[in-house]
């Protein structure tokens, strides 16, 4: 009966993780739109992602420093962290976020794919049938009328994706070694140290939100991004990693339903069935990597 009950409150736990990071990318359409520049978002979102893992270190008594063997992967993947958040911030100036969330969350796809050709795991055949569906979901998102005044903004997803399957790749295996908190620490860390590196080669808009309302979601971009992780860390810990992973696959659906309620951003009928197919191709895909 005990047992019952932390079962249910992991699962409650992956799903509010899930919906945290749900709210993210608004809140940054929402900052972008009221005048803060993709710079301020950027920097903001990994400031304050690295102000409150400090607590949060300092409780858990977490020594952050790390092997010299881990300093230059961490180096690299902290790199690739930070164009992935510029890139995924960026493609919602011109997608909306549920096109955007789709194609990014296709990375399982890529993943399996590395280490299916590397010879680290293998692909099976219900698991090709997915890619497939996956593939078919997303031609499903970019058939559409407006594809032609979008192209460019897909191409930043794509790229996005890109990001998204050497993040997920190289940060799983540092994540391994060093554990998951203190990665996410580095992470923000020299994120923070990259991008103020960058402003100063290169001139950057600095503008911030008009109103108090760009500022809230300023905070509210790094504040649920910090609060999602932690989550996901806690709730993986009671039902496990690959369960929670599964779970995690709603978070495209909650993004969408997000930006539809708040930006008012509705899919067309043939961007609504690609999503689907997309969502439900990755969920299956999930499922099959779980039982194998």
């Amino acid at each position: 009966m005990l047992r019952l009950g932390q079962n249910r409150i992991g699962l409650l736990t992956v799903v509010l993780s899930s919906l945290c990071f749900a709210i993210v990318p608004t809140a940054a359409k929402i900052s972008l739109d009221q005048g803060s520049s993709l710079f301020v978002v950027v920097l903001s979102r990994c400031l304050i992602g690295f102000l409150l893992l400090i607590p949060l270190v300092i409780i858990q008594k977490i020594n952050i420093l790390v092997e010299k063997k881990y300093l230059g992967p961490l180096l690299m993947t902290s790199f690739i962290h930070v164009a992935l958040i510029a890139t995924t911030f960026y493609a919602v100036l011109f997608l909306d976020i549920g096109l955007i969330m789709a194609i990014l969350y296709a990375f399982p796809i890529g993943i399996a794919l590395i280490t299916h050709f590397r010879g680290e795991a293998t692909v099976n055949l219900k698991q090709w049938l997915c890619i497939i569906f996956v593939a078919l979901g997303v031609t499903f998102l970019i058939y559409d009328s407006s594809f032609s005044g979008n192209l460019y903004g897909f191409l930043i997803s794509f790229f996005g994706l890109a990001l998204m399957i050497l993040f997920m790749y190289s940060s799983s295996k540092i994540a391994d070694n060093i554990g998951s908190q203190l990665l996410n620490f580095h992470l923000n860390f020299w994120a923070v140290i990259f991008i103020l590196i960058a402003s100063v080669f290169f001139k950057f808009d600095l503008a911030t939100p008009k109103d108090n309302w760009g500022f809230i979601a300023l905070i509210l971009n790094g504040t649920f991004y910090i609060l999602s992780y932690t989550l996901f860390f806690i709730g993986s810990k009671i039902i496990g990693i690959t369960r929670a992973s599964v779970l995690a696959s709603i978070e495209p659906l909650l993004a969408t339903l997000i930006a539809m309620a708040v930006l008012k951003q509705f899919l067309s009928l043939t961007e609504s069935i690609g999503f689907i197919i997309v969502l439900m191709a990755l969920y299956f895909f999930e499922k099959t990597k779980a039982k194998s």
